[in-house]
Order: C-alpha cells, then sequence, then structure tokens
C-alpha cells in the first residue's frame, strides 16, 4: 500500500511539473482560460477561511485604540504583506470589519478574514493575447477557487475621500506562480453586505510582475 501511494504520489508530482514547464513554455493562453473557467464555473460558495492563529509575539498595537495588527510575512516588496487586522472582545480575537476602520477592514477582506463575505466582484481577466473577458461574482469565489493552494499577500496602495485602491497577490510556493489582482472599492460599498469591488486580473504572471507594478506606480 505504502509503494502504490509513493508511486502515485510521484506520478501527480511529475505531472504537476510537466505542467508547470509546460505553462511556462507555451500554455500561458490555456492556464489563463482554465482560471477563468473555474472562476466562472463556481456558482455555489464554499465559503473557505484559513485558520486564524494568534501568537502573542506576533500582535503589535497601531495608533487606532483596541485596534491590533497580527503580523504577518512580507512578499517581494515590504508593503505586501499577510498582516490581519484584530481586536478582542471576551478574551477572543475577532478580526475587524468596521467602517471605521477602512483600510483595516479592507485588508482584512483581502485576506479572506470577513466570515460573512458576500461582496460582489466585477473582474476583467487579463489573458494571454490580449481577451480581457468581464464576469460579476461572488468575491469568496476568488478565494475558495484560487486561495487553497497558495500564499495571499495585499497591498493598499491608494486612499481618498471616496475609493480605495489596492493589489492582491495569490504566490503558488511550491510551482511558484503569481495571480495577481488591482482592486478598487468606493468607500460607500466596502461595508455593506452585498458590496461591489471591482478588479483587473492577472493570472500565471512571473514573479517580477509584482515588482514592475508597484514600480509603475511610483513613476
Amino acid at each position: 500500500m505504502n509503494m502504490m501511494r509513493l508511486a502515485l504520489t510521484t506520478c501527480l508530482v511529475l505531472l504537476a511539473a510537466t505542467l508547470h514547464v509546460a505553462a511556462q513554455a507555451t500554455d500561458k493562453a490555456d492556464a489563463d482560460k482554465l482560471v477563468f473557467q473555474e472562476l466562472s464555473a463556481q456558482h455555489e460558495v464554499e465559503n473557505w477561511h484559513p485558520e486564524l492563529i494568534v501568537r502573542a509575539e506576533r500582535l503589535e498595537e497601531t495608533a487606532e485604540q483596541g485596534v491590533y495588527v497580527l503580523r504577518g510575512d512580507s512578499f517581494q516588496v515590504s508593503s505586501l504583506r499577510s498582516d490581519v487586522y484584530l481586536r478582542q472582545a471576551d478574551r477572543e480575537w475577532t478580526p475587524i470589519f468596521d467602517g471605521r476602520y477602512p483600510v483595516e477592514s479592507l485588508v482584512n477582506l483581502l485576506m479572506n478574514r470577513v466570515a460573512d463575505n458576500r461582496h460582489l466582484l466585477t473582474l476583467h481577466h487579463h489573458q494571454y493575447g490580449g481577451a480581457v473577458p468581464t464576469i460579476i461574482m461572488p468575491m469568496q469565489t476568488l478565494f475558495d477557487v484560487l486561495g487553497r493552494t497558495t500564499d495571499s499577500y495585499c497591498s493598499v496602495n491608494a486612499v481618498t475621500r471616496d475609493e480605495m485602491r489596492a493589489v492582491l497577490v495569490f504566490h503558488q510556493r511550491r510551482l511558484n506562480y503569481i495571480h495577481m489582482l488591482e482592486l478598487r472599492v468606493a468607500m460607500n460599498q466596502l461595508t455593506r453586505p452585498d458590496g461591489m469591488l471591482t478588479a483587473d486580473l492577472y493570472t500565471n504572471i512571473p514573479q517580477n510582475g509584482v515588482l514592475n507594478v508597484f514600480t509603475e506606480r511610483k513613476k
């Protein structure tokens, strides 16, 4: 039985490696279309969320009274992080989602920490060859499809009275590819139960694509 499992695991690893090499060489168009199909076909929201593990050494106070940041990791640039914003009630730590804290709430939404996420997402998917199909989908579908096997990082890059802009990256560590979104949300949509966000999605991109986006924003 162990030999069978080992053989099956070896076959799966070889298959994954073969698919990864093919996607790098010639099949980005097919890989992009596959992501779009998976997002489009996900009619039922699975409501998957990563486990929240709160370690005291990772908690830091913020300038907002009663608001703490649970420090995560950074990815390529210092501002692209996996932090989560929390507050404590009855000895329980809970992610913040409150209109009084728009930046912290957006970060928690993008890090898939909002348990009752009923937001909708207008998604413009930039595919190989210049195609940009658009779908309107439950935002939670994004995490159900792309978040389970990746590490997530986000950065809120611009805040005005009316709108916030952010970047969200899904990094597949083992196969080393990236999906990246540039998101926009109106302030009056953020904490509405059925609020709408808009995003441009770039899939199967090289890692330096993240740095290029941040470099362009600084010019």
